[in-house]
């Protein structure tokens, strides 16, 4: 760890204990001296932290070490969406605590750690993508439960994504992680220019859904290096096994997979068979259905006042995709479609 992250650490931790730990850690000093570590070389964190979709609620102390390894097809990725602003960094996970040995999270973002002052802008953002190896295994074995043996996708005849190379399987997520953050910073509202706002629950949902949406679109449509592969990526984590996380009701990542079904449901591309097993449409019509989808999501986007942005994000995804909460601590009551499209891996 660098020196200046160590003693902001150290200042932080003092300024806590002098406060007789009252009240929540306020970490802003760490926050602002986490480094963004180049391509190939290590970083460390330890900390209070928030990570999404472990196993806890809440912030907790952690300790992990990460070194950096950016795809192999950077170069051609930076010719055809060139993304200047990008702050993420690719990385694999070499030693953690164990908020990260257990649970699904993969991400670690200025805003996940506890301060004072709100988070305006991102000056790194971690991503562990050799977890994702144990995590579609995961994801393939709920596709598998829904679904049954082979693939969903009308028209195909076998899951690209399954089988793969855990050495391609780095690759490939490393490519889905440029591609989703480089949509993050296109469209009427980018996310750099936008954080406070989209960090907001509601907001932030349809904005992740939008840029994974239209990552699908470019990876079926483009010449993107494992598109078939990352295609199905986004689509099974999005469907399947973010619903099935714990307390789903509460949890951001299913609600953008409930939001996905309810979509496609609607558009009769989500269905269940005679037998009980989910179907999915062909690929190309789930890309018409989500294109339009996206449209709409950007339609809101172009409205320039913030409360009323924020107001008709919340309409729209109250009124399409989402039921509203009906118990406190839940941020929204479930799906509009049908639960049972879901089956048993949900517990809601």
């Amino acid at each position: 760890m660098p020196e200046r992250q160590i003693r902001a650490t150290i200042d932080d931790l003092n300024a806590w204990s002098r406060s007789g730990f009252v009240g929540g850690p306020q970490f802003d000093a760490t926050r602002d001296t986490v480094p963004a570590p180049e391509d190939g070389r290590p970083a460390a964190f330890v900390g209070p932290v928030t990570l999404p979709n472990s196993d806890r609620r809440g912030a907790f102390l952690e300790a992990f070490t990460v070194v950096r390894q950016e795809t192999d097809h950077l170069a051609d990725l930076q010719a055809a969406y060139p993304h200047p602003k990008a702050v993420f960094q690719s990385t694999r996970l070499l030693s953690a605590s164990q908020g990260l040995r257990e649970g699904n999270c993969v991400v670690f973002f200025p805003e996940n750690i506890p301060t004072a002052h709100p988070c305006t802008h991102q000056n790194f953002a971690w991503f562990f993508f050799n977890r994702h190896v144990g995590i579609y295994a995961h994801t393939l074995a709920i596709t598998a439960e829904l679904c049954g043996a082979g693939t969903p996708f009308a028209g195909e005849s076998r899951l690209r994504s399954a089988d793969v190379d855990p050495e391609d399987v780095y690759q490939a997520r490393c490519i889905w992680g440029y591609m989703h953050d480089y949509f993050h910073h296109t469209g009427p509202r980018p996310l750099d220019q936008n954080l406070a706002l989209k960090t907001k629950w509601r907001p932030g949902l349809l904005e992740e859904l939008k840029v994974d949406m239209k990552s699908a679109i470019a990876c079926h449509e483009e010449q993107v290096p494992y598109g078939d592969i990352i295609f199905e990526y986004i689509m099974l984590e999005r469907l399947f096994r973010y619903p099935a996380q714990p307390e789903p009701l509460r949890n951001f990542d299913a609600g953008t997979g409930f939001a996905l079904g309810t979509w496609l449901a609607d558009h009769g591309l989500l269905t269940v068979d005679e037998q009980g097993r989910r179907r999915l449409g062909s690929k190309s019509d789930i890309v018409a259905s989500v294109r339009e989808l996206v449209q709409l999501i950007e339609e809101i986007e172009t409205i320039s006042e913030d409360d009323t942005y924020r107001s008709s994000a919340e309409d729209f995804l109250y009124s399409t995709l989402l039921l509203k909460p009906e118990t406190k601590g839940h941020r929204y009551g479930g799906p509009r479609a049908p639960l049972s499209l879901w089956g048993a891996t949900v517990h809601v």
